[in-house]
């Protein structure tokens, strides 16, 4: 209850602290609204590489061609362990009729002339993996079973791609952390110089019996503040240069197999994020700053 009481004079007092110290704040919103520019764009990157990812997921497939001396029980047996293996996340019988059908269908009637008794192809099982990264290795195991003809993987490009996506995104993660890392410093020094300049203030605060959390609390609500300040030029930039970029690309990356997110919810959730993050990195700079300057004991 007291702490509700006094939030009207805790808000207050940050805003004074902020008027006050014009010069040092206008430094650290624009550092904080660099780094979430920069932020902005990984997120970005980020966020439709994973959609990339996505969209190419069909390809993570096996095609096994089943011996066609063996059974119906066999078959089905087969198929059971295929499934048991792990990573794979599915597995589906095809005949050699259904096979030369989609063969027609993706290059034309002139294999029409293999239906029926010429079909030269096999029975197949084809088998959707969770992710690329033992495509190799589980395609040499399914080969090395009882029953199996071959088995083959979808290419190498697939699974060159899928790496690829997973450093860039996993790259953009530790770029964003860094930056967050040195705005949270920043925070830290300018709301550092404020206590300094308020030092005879705070003083006299701790000699009549103010508690702690009433003379750190302004701090940590000015570097929020602060925080929250620098992240809007961000959110605007990001959603006019999102916006501008899905329709200028008309929704994909060079080919219709990399689909971009569409502009909406996607920049809702990220000006959302970028605001908590900014407030979130002020207020865990101003923390920290008053937490080390005004530590005492009673």
């Amino acid at each position: 209850m007291l702490f509700i009481k006094c939030l009207p004079r805790l808000l207050k007092n940050a805003n004074k602290d902020i008027r006050r110290n014009m010069s040092l704040t206008i430094s650290s919103v624009i550092s904080i609204c660099l780094a979430l520019l920069i932020a902005a764009f990984m997120i970005v990157v980020a966020s439709n590489v994973g959609q990339f990812a996505h969209s190419i997921e069909d390809e993570f497939l096996i095609q096994v061609s089943i011996n066609p001396t063996i059974n119906e029980q066999s078959r089905i047996t087969l198929q059971k362990e295929i499934e048991k293996i792990s990573d794979v996340d599915g597995v589906t019988f095809s005949t050699k009729e259904e096979e030369i059908d989609k063969l027609i269908n993706s290059n034309g009637e002139i294999f029409s002339s293999y239906q029926g008794e010429n079909n030269p192809l096999y029975d197949v099982f084809v088998v959707r993996l969770k992710s690329s990264e033992n495509m190799v290795d589980i395609t040499k195991k399914i080969k090395k079973m009882k029953g199996v003809s071959d088995a083959t993987f979808g290419g190498s490009m697939v699974q060159k791609l899928s790496l690829l996506f997973t450093s860039i995104r996993t790259g953009g993660a530790v770029f964003v952390g860094i930056l967050v890392l040195l705005s949270i410093m920043l925070i830290r020094n300018t709301v550092k110089s404020s206590i300094q300049i308020r030092k005879d203030e705070i003083a006299i605060m701790r000699q009549v019996g103010a508690y702690n959390w009433y003379i750190s609390f302004p701090f940590t609500i000015e570097g929020m503040i602060i925080g929250m300040y620098g992240s809007i030029l961000p959110i605007a930039l990001f959603a006019v240069g999102y916006t501008s970029l899905y329709k200028a690309l008309n929704g994909f990356f060079m080919s219709e197999l990399l689909p971009l997110l569409p502009p909406i919810p996607f920049i809702l959730q990220v000006s959302l994020l970028l605001m908590v993050t900014g407030m979130f990195v002020g207020g865990i700079g101003s923390y920290l700053a008053a937490r080390k300057y005004l530590r005492w004991a009673r």
